[in-house]
């Protein structure tokens, strides 16, 4: 990623280089520059066709990098993988090599206008690229603010539980004075978990300002605000002051101002303590727990939208992951039925090959559903679902053991088919919990309904029952499927034995599942 960085400011320099020196390379030849001279003897034309020539040569050797940190993240971080592949796709389809070679020729030729237009364009989608390299970051960020929200809500929680038992001591008729010193060592517990959550806040606006070119416009500001008479000046300062102090607790976290005002309600109890006025002191109290409660539900809520921003992420994933999946399926499926359409006597060696080469695309496929199993696990929060691709996983495995030996009839077919049913039932699935997700969402401006959680789990309830039911459906059509090909009173031949052992020990991997869903190991 760094090295991206790197590669982008180098290609904006050599840009603001362009400009400056276009003027001055009007002048010059249409000759091609001299990479055999010293780089000292060159123009600024040719030092310009210089530079271009070895950002082009750069950006190659990142796409190189890029494709190989892919393959060494394949197994250990396949979302990372997937990211980079996707990020040389997007390169490779909008040319990017090849424009550089075009600006490259155009600086050659000292055909600065129509250089400058296309760095422009080019630009453009350099930035692009960069963008969806950097939204891998957005995940880790998600993460790395809900542990410091938890962390939050652990420490408010504890200050609550301190407050309400100092409230009820002092009702209770315990020392004042005492209790004066105690309450004021809460006041600075909440104080401090306030000023935490401020400087987590101004760290977080201060990166984005930064981007954004704040700082130049605070220069300017402040250049206009000194213009006028003296008291003009003064009177325009005061107003500016007030002005970002407005500013300031406008931008404040929700939470960070209850906790301010906890902490001041807290101070005046401290007071009324050290006077020894019980009736007072309590009432700040009361109030001071009242504006603790109001900054954890702000907690709570920012909480669950970082939740539900994650949770909307893995979903679109994992939907994009199984369309790619069924596609897939469907190629080997196809072949299969082709290959079992020839006679067995008509197979050829040929034949084998196809099979084969049939079993490696069905290979592939594993890979991809390896990938969706560990977005799965990783986010920990669902039972059924998990459970579902891992029997989709072994069926296919079957599948790649069958088609290696050429085995492409009824069995291997009915394997694939309840392996194309197992992919839809999933993509439908992963499309009704997104379009509930956007359903509960509250009109902009209104709360959320009560009683929603702090960080719903990945799919509700609902839908990990509807994934085992598929479930229980797909073992009901396979054993009747296997039924039909007994002759007798039971089962011969070698291959459906196994097969109805396996049924046997998926019936109970779905009883499993449906025992920890009941117990509720999906919160």
């Amino acid at each position: 990623m760094a090295a991206f960085k790197q590669f982008l400011t180098a290609f904006g320099l050599a840009g603001l280089t362009l400009l400056a020196c276009a003027p001055m390379a009007r002048a010059q030849s249409d000759a091609a520059p001299d990479v055999a001279k010293p780089e000292a003897a060159l123009n600024p034309p040719e030092k310009l066709d210089v530079e271009q020539h070895r950002i082009a040569e750069k950006y190659k050797h990142l796409e190189e990098v890029l494709l190989r940190m892919a393959e060494l993240n394949a197994a250990t971080d396949p979302r990372r993988a997937a990211l980079l592949k996707k990020a040389v796709k997007q390169s490779k389809e909008q040319l990017i090599n090849v424009r550089f070679e075009r600006l490259v020729e155009l600086l050659g030729k000292d055909q600065l206008s129509r250089a400058l237009e296309n760095q422009a364009d080019l630009g453009k989608d350099l930035s692009a690229i960069l963008e969806l390299l950097l939204s891998e970051n957005r995940a880790k960020r998600i993460e790395n603010e809900k542990a410091r929200i938890r962390e939050y809500l652990k420490r408010l929680s504890k200050i609550i539980r301190q407050e309400k038992d100092i409230q009820g001591r002092t009702a209770g008729g315990d020392d004042p004075k005492r209790l004066a010193g105690e309450q004021k060592k809460i006041a600075e517990k909440t104080g401090g978990l306030a000023k935490d959550i401020q400087e987590n806040e101004e760290q977080a606006e201060g990166d984005d300002k930064s981007s954004k070119g704040e700082s130049s416009k605070g220069e300017s500001s402040k250049g206009e605000s000194s213009k006028g008479e003296s008291s003009k000046g003064e009177s325009s300062k005061g107003a500016s002051g007030k002005g970002k102090s407005a500013q300031q607790e406008q931008s404040q976290n929700p939470a960070q101002k209850r906790l301010k005002a906890a902490q001041q309600r807290m101070k005046e109890a401290e007071e009324k303590l050290k006077a020894a006025q019980r009736q007072g002191a309590a009432e700040k109290q009361e109030e001071a727990i009242r504006e603790l409660e109001e900054a954890k539900a702000e907690l709570e809520e920012i909480l669950r939208q970082l939740r539900e921003e994650e949770i909307e992420r893995i979903l679109a994933m994992l939907e994009a992951r199984f369309r790619k999946m069924l596609r897939m399926q469907e190629e080997v499926y196809e072949g299969t039925l082709r290959l079992d359409k020839v006679p067995p006597t008509e197979r050829t060696h040929n034949h084998e090959i196809e099979a084969s080469r049939l079993s490696g695309k069905q290979t592939r496929i594993v890979v991809e559903v390896d990938k969706a199993l560990l977005l799965l696990r990783e986010d920990g929060t669902a039972v059924a679902f998990p459970e579902a691709v891992e029997q989709m996983r072994d069926d296919m495995h079957q599948v790649v053991q069958r088609l290696a030996r050429a085995k492409v009839g009824k069995i291997t077919q009915g394997i694939e088919e309840d392996i194309l049913a197992a992919l839809k039932d999933m993509i439908e699935a992963l499309k009704k919990a997104q379009q509930d997700m956007e359903d509960k969402k509250p009109p902009p401006g209104q709360p959320p309904p009560p009683g929603q959680p702090q960080e719903p789990p990945l799919v509700d309830v609902l839908a990990e029952l509807r994934m085992i039911r598929a479930l229980q459906m797909r073992v009901n059509t396979r054993t009747a499927r296997y039924s039909k090909l007994i002759e007798g009173q039971q089962a011969e031949n070698t291959d459906l034995v196994e097969a109805l052992q396996r049924l046997a020990k998926r019936e109970q991997r779905i009883h499993r599942v449906t025992r920890d869903l009941q117990m509720g190991k999906n919160q």
